[in-house]
């Protein structure tokens, strides 16, 4: 999984599939009165949001605090990196790679960065700019000429600033699932133009991880390689990011925290999300040393090691506001409806206490990261942290952003605290429907080949009294359980991934005809062709 929610606490059926809205509104709910400080504060040195009045003061403070939120949240294992202006202020490891092993996490733990790959795709642009072989307002299909949306005008239009700040009117994780169903890129970059934007051009911001994986097209082409090459010969390299790479070419043998969800209450290890096709949304993986090189290149304004990775105003462009959102549940204290909040080119930005604050939020099944930047104090922090659902990472880095920037008028600990909570209610299984209703039909009239111009063949195969889905050309594997009547409960894969509800049409004939879901829209049976095979329904 890939999502800004998910970015931030929820499965792919609520998140990935549904965008959040309803949970949107609810932390906007748990967050009312709570208010951030309008007004710039200078911390008080001694008090206790200041954590004293120097960094090894704040460092002792904020250690203490992590050991006792690591057992708040159940977090296995995390990373934490700290730094204020030239100083590492934290550098440390907490906790396990793996739950049921004794192996530490230290400074040098790699952990899936997921969304937190984003920022990287806009720096590995910006090298581009840098260097005139484009500009962030250029036409996409001036460098990328079989690009296309759903509507013309924005396919003329669009630019990577439009793709880095999510608004390219693409619907918020719509077509996050064809990472899994067996296209390479250029079949993906293909099946964007069958995508129904959701809003007009540049209208809202939708939070679109096919549009990052279009900008990483466009870094591509641009530099004339692939998206991870690029990324690696123009930062990682330069900056000595020795230990961070594409969740594709780790060796997860080594000092590699392993990825958790909550089964039955109890975190358990399970594989890693590799995004091998969409890479540049959500597939770098790095540690909390490496972090620090980062951070410190982007609040030295592009420069690292004596040598300019980016131009200072190249990086101011970067964090500047690009598209004005409102804060979802993936947006915790102290970001609320009075902090204001956009999207830059691959970051979010908002105010707390008169301080611009820059950040990003990753989120995979099994992982969670913040990445949290205040230009003006030169302070940054990076959460790394081995487990899904989790707000770990935004208690902490609210605690360090009050360390340094003042407190809150609230309780920012006890408002993500019961943000957490209610989301956590949110999750609870439903409740199965009171008087359940027979399927309408014997399973194999459901069973058949279903198509949609975006994510191609599905086919529903009857498996004894149940039915299952292989996806795409790879097959992806579905299973789908009955609900009530025509309506099924979808379930992909490892059974980190969620699910999704599917509702069956049944036409005069006796046969489903066709099959919709909230989060993939709408599918149509396929026609039978002669010899007793069902035509395909891919577009070409």
């Amino acid at each position: 999984m890939m999502e800004r929610i998910a970015e931030c606490l929820l499965t792919r059926r609520q998140a990935l599939r549904t965008g959040g809205a309803s949970l949107a509104a609810v932390a906007l709910a748990a967050g009312a009165g709570r208010r951030a400080a309008a007004q710039p504060a200078t911390p008080a040195a001694g008090s206790p949001a200041a954590g004293g009045g120097s960094d090894a003061a704040r460092a002792a403070a904020l250690d203490a605090f992590i050991r006792g939120a690591m057992q708040t949240y159940g977090v296995p294992g995390a990373a934490v990196a700290v730094v204020h202006g030239d100083r590492v202020v934290l550098l440390r490891g907490y906790g396990v790679r793996k739950v049921g092993a004794t192996a530490r996490v230290d400074a040098d733990t790699i952990f899936h960065l997921a969304s937190n790959t984003k920022p990287f795709t806009a720096a590995a642009l910006g090298v581009q700019v840098d260097a005139g072989k484009l500009g962030w307002d250029d036409p996409v299909v001036d460098h990328l000429p079989e690009f296309a949306l759903y509507d013309p005008y924005p396919t003329r239009y669009a630019t990577s600033r439009d793709l880095l700040a999510h608004r390219s009117g693409l619907p918020a994780f719509t077509g996050d699932l064809l990472n899994d169903l067996g296209y390479d890129r250029a079949e993906v970059l293909r099946r964007i133009r069958f995508v129904p934007p959701r809003g007009s051009f540049r209208e809202v911001d939708n939070y679109s991880n096919l549009g990052f994986f279009a900008a990483g097209e466009v870094v591509a082409r641009v530099a004339g390689t692939t998206w991870e090459a690029a990324v690696a010969d123009t930062l990682l390299k330069p900056l000595g990011m020795t230990r961070t790479a594409p969740a594709a070419a780790v060796d997860q043998s080594g000092n590699v925290a392993a990825s958790h969800v909550v089964i039955a209450g109890k975190p358990q290890a399970v594989p890693w999300n590799e995004l091998r096709v969409l890479a540049a949304a959500g597939a770098l993986t790095s540690t909390a040393s490496d972090m620090v090189r980062w951070m410190q290149m982007l609040l030295n304004q592009g420069r690292a090691g004596g040598r300019q990775v980016l131009q200072p105003a190249t990086v101011q462009e970067m964090f500047r506001p690009s598209m004005v959102a409102a804060p979802t549940i993936a947006e915790l204290p102290p970001i609320t409806d009075q902090s204001g909040f956009s999207f830059t080119m691959g970051w979010g930005t908002f105010h707390f206490n008169g301080y611009p604050v820059i950040e990003k939020g990753g989120a995979l099944a099994g992982i969670r990261s913040v990445v949290e930047l205040v230009p003006a104090l030169r302070l940054g922090v990076a959460v790394l942290a081995n487990l899904n659902l989790t707000v770990l990472p935004e208690a902490i880095r609210a605690f360090v952003l009050e360390q340094y920037l003042g407190p809150a008028t609230g309780d920012l600990q006890a408002e993500i605290k019961a943000t957490c909570a209610k989301v956590q209610e949110l999750l609870k299984p439903a409740a199965p429907p009171p008087n359940p209703g027979p399927p309408s039909l014997p399973l194999a009239g459901y069973a058949g080949t279903y198509g949609s111009p975006i994510y191609g063949n599905f086919t529903v195969i009857q498996a004894g009294d149940a039915l299952r889905i292989e996806a795409g050309p790879a097959k992806y594997p579905g299973t789908l359980i009955h609900v009530s009547r025509d309506t099924f409960d979808l379930s992909w894969g490892p059974s980190t991934v969620g699910s999704d509800v599917v509702t069956f049409t049944v036409g005069p004939a006796g046969q489903a005809t066709r099959f919709e879901t909230e989060g993939l829209g709408s599918f149509t049976r396929a026609a039978v062709a002669p010899g007793g095979q069902p035509a395909p329904l891919d577009v070409d």
